[in-house]
């Protein structure tokens, strides 16, 4: 069986700095913070091999063992705070090279007045606690710290069965993603742009 000290060689962490760092250093130095992040997720795995680990799901299992569950309402969040809190995640993204995903749920004609201003929070529910959504007409934009590329699909299709067994029929229409940074979206501005134009409603 592989160890985690070896796997984390594999990984290129260099283990002495962590052994050799106290609590205050490892709370103020970043990246010593992400190599000890790191190492913790190789464990998560051989504790739990079944659950896809990221540093948000260390998060949330030490939140709900500290605090008992977190309730999602503050997850929901208005259009002009994701973009904020979007722009904070590029300028992350530029120093530490920590990337980030994007998901906008496209939705049909509102089957009946007031179901999608009821959809957010069941809709919010199964994502991580760090993630966040925002409302906007008919649609759902969804920020995702740290997001692995390839977990995307699995997502945006669970995504899409709680909103259409809620709606009771098919509701969402499409679903368009995006990791930031990718080649074409490598600027802070050019993912608010594409932001935009997710959320805009076709005539």
């Amino acid at each position: 069986m592989t160890t985690v000290t070896e796997a984390a060689k594999r990984l290129g962490i260099d283990l002495h700095p962590l052994e050799q760092a106290d609590l205050a250093t490892l709370k103020d130095d970043a990246v010593l913070a992400q190599q000890f992040a790191r190492r913790l997720l190789l464990s998560a795995k051989e504790i739990a091999p079944n659950a896809e680990w990221s540093v948000e799901d260390l998060l949330d299992v030490v939140a709900a063992a500290v605090h008992g569950r977190v309730p999602d309402v503050d997850r929901v969040v208005e259009g002009r705070y994701l973009r904020k809190r979007v722009r904070e995640l590029c300028a992350y993204a530029e120093r530490y090279g920590e990337p980030f995903a994007m998901v906008v749920l496209k939705l049909s004609r509102e089957p009946r007045d007031g179901l999608y201003g009821s959809l957010a929070e069941p809709i919010v529910s199964e994502l991580r606690k760090t993630d966040m959504i925002t409302a906007y007409k008919r649609r759902f934009a969804v920020l995702l710290p740290r997001m692995e590329a390839h977990a995307l699909p699995s997502l945006i299709e669970r995504l899409s069965r709680v909103a259409d067994r809620l709606a009771g029929s098919r509701v969402v229409e499409s679903a368009a993603s995006t990791m930031f940074p990718v080649p074409d979206l490598d600027e802070t501005q050019l993912i608010l742009d594409w932001l935009e134009d997710q959320l805009r409603l076709d005539v």
